[in-house]
């Protein structure tokens, strides 16, 4: 790392094995069998997703990407000065670039704060975008999100030559990953860190035929497949575990009543495994499943609603022209 570029860890690394362990072991002792779904994202895991974001079912990525390219000049317009850009979750910011290249054409460098938990995705993208763009200064934050904005805020705060207004992301819709009350509660923590002159630009995967959200979640190629079953494998890996992966397949469906896609892994038969690190055995039942993930859909109404009930203005909504999704723009009141 050079003197314009550097990672912050606040504390929040990866999750550790022994947070690992907990979970899966209060995860799968539950009536209903569920995992939490950021333990997808080891290095396997990660450039699974790399790949599933490129599939032609997978229509989330590139049509994100379409509505930045398309916008950015009237999102950027919003600021009549330079600004400073964090992103949480920012994974290896491919769409990223998109923002950088826009804001560049206008100001003479710019300071990027990438909050992401993990440290090695970090220290990979800083150096990639550090190569690819010389005018960009990078302080990167290995942190949850709310940890991680309090950190990048107080820097912007003390350093006079870090421009103080701020346009926050939080791309990829992964704000449908969160629980409904888990989305209030992420709402109101980004809000209390905000100025007035600060936004924040959210993408929401819109609700739409679910024949077409059952194939994104279900590539023919069946990338996605593999993603889920890697999380037993980690389990396998890191927690000497023995589960056979052969005996459990991918299961991913629209649940037309919690409006979000759901994903399982549903054992095929009968079978006892054993996981030598937590010292505890797991029974299941044929056709009984580990839930592993939810994807919330949502309507213009329901974003509308959640800028209100946590003191936002809803500024604008940018739209590709089959309203599969969209980047909404929000602003403190």
């Amino acid at each position: 790392m050079t003197k314009t570029q550097r990672i912050y860890d606040v504390g929040n690394p990866e999750p550790a094995q022994d947070e690992f362990a907990l979970d899966v072991k209060h995860g799968l002792s539950l009536p209903r069998k569920s995992l939490k779904s950021k333990y997808f994202y080891d290095k396997m895991g990660s450039s699974l997703f790399e790949q599933i974001c490129v599939q032609p079912e997978y229509y989330i990525t590139r049509t994100e990407a379409d509505i930045l390219r398309e916008r950015l000049p009237e999102i950027v317009t919003q600021f009549p000065d330079d600004i400073s850009i964090v992103e949480l979750g920012s994974g290896s910011a491919s769409k990223t670039r998109i923002v950088f290249d826009h804001v560049l054409q206008r100001q003479d460098y710019l300071h990027y704060f990438p909050i992401d938990v993990s440290y090695s995705m970090l220290s990979e993208s800083i150096r990639t975008l550090s190569s690819d763009y010389p005018t960009l200064r990078i302080t990167g934050i290995s942190s949850d999100y709310a940890n991680g904005l309090d950190r990048a805020t107080d820097l912007i705060a003390v350093e006079s030559h870090i421009p103080s207004k701020k346009l926050i992301l939080f791309l990829g819709s992964s704000i449908g990953n969160f629980e409904p009350q888990e989305t209030v509660s992420f709402f109101q923590m980004v809000r209390d860190k905000m100025e007035r002159t600060d936004l924040l630009l959210v993408g929401f995967d819109l609700q739409k035929d679910p024949a077409i959200l059952n194939s994104a979640y279900n590539d023919k190629a069946k990338v996605t497949q593999r993603f889920n079953l890697n999380l037993l494998s980690r389990i396998n890996r890191e927690l000497e575990g023995d589960f056979n992966i052969k005996s459990f397949e991918h299961q991913a469906f629209f649940n037309l009543d919690e409006e979000r896609v759901e994903m399982h892994l549903v054992s095929k038969r009968d079978h006892e495994y054993h996981i030598k690190l937590i010292q505890e055995s797991f029974r299941f039942k044929e056709a009984e499943s580990i839930h592993t993930e939810n994807s919330y859909k949502y309507s213009l109404e329901q974003i509308r609603k959640l800028a209100e009930d946590n003191c936002f203005e809803l500024k604008m909504n940018f739209m590709d022209q089959r309203k599969w999704f969209d980047l909404a723009i929000f602003c403190p009141v």
